[in-house]
């Protein structure tokens, strides 16, 4: 998570009221839940808003199967949920995130990436399964449709730019190193600068910030 999203950046942001850990020194459980949609709304995983949903979804009993679309046609609560579900898939990106995992994820991690895209394959199935929909956006179809042609070509360079930033970034001397001289300082603030407004573009063009 911390390597194949801008997590460790987003304290750079001048945003919000709370701290995004509870406890500085904790690891990622220690995440507030903002910080962690956010991060991954930025790979354009949005992880946090499917996972667990496909295996909650798909069974393999045709009765169970023929339940959850009952549920789905009578229950506008159900119907709702599995609406903006599919609505949050729909802005998923593989060949973004896999960017983000090929620039930035240690080799020996690449296979938990892998894992979690496949888990993604299966919850798009079971959603269109339970809906009947031909295409993951389900009833926001037109809608998304005019919106990703109009916003996807600006969001996915900005994508591209914000992970080979955090390359560079990553790769240069920390702050207070005694290897970061006035001028590699004076680059890496720039690149910072960049990133930052990588982060904000992205979120204002995905209208899903966490």
């Amino acid at each position: 998570f911390r390597q194949a999203t801008p997590e460790l950046e987003l304290g750079r942001l001048n945003i919000g009221s709370r701290p995004a850990k509870r406890n500085p020194k904790g690891g990622v459980e220690s995440l507030r839940a903002i910080p962690w949609t956010f991060a991954w709304a930025q790979t354009r995983m949005h992880l946090s808003a499917w996972l667990g949903v496909g295996a909650g979804l798909s069974s393999g009993d045709e009765e169970d199967k023929r339940i959850l679309r009952e549920m789905y046609e009578e229950w506008p609560w159900f119907r709702e949920i599995i609406s903006l579900i599919s609505m949050l898939i729909s802005k998923t990106d593989f060949s973004i995130t896999k960017n983000y995992d090929e620039l930035l994820v240690d080799p020996s991690l690449m296979s938990l990436g892998d894992e979690v895209r496949d888990k993604l394959v299966e919850t798009r199935q079971a959603v269109i399964d339970i809906s009947g929909a031909k295409d993951i956006s389900g009833p926001h179809i037109q809608l998304m449709r005019a919106s990703s042609t109009i916003r996807n070509p600006y969001v996915d360079s900005i994508n591209v730019v914000q992970a080979e930033i955090l390359k560079v970034l990553r790769a240069m001397p920390e702050d207070d190193s005694p290897n970061l001289t006035p001028e590699l300082k004076e680059i890496k603030d720039i690149r910072t600068d960049a990133l930052l407004l990588s982060i904000k573009g992205i979120a204002q063009g995905m209208k899903n910030s966490g």
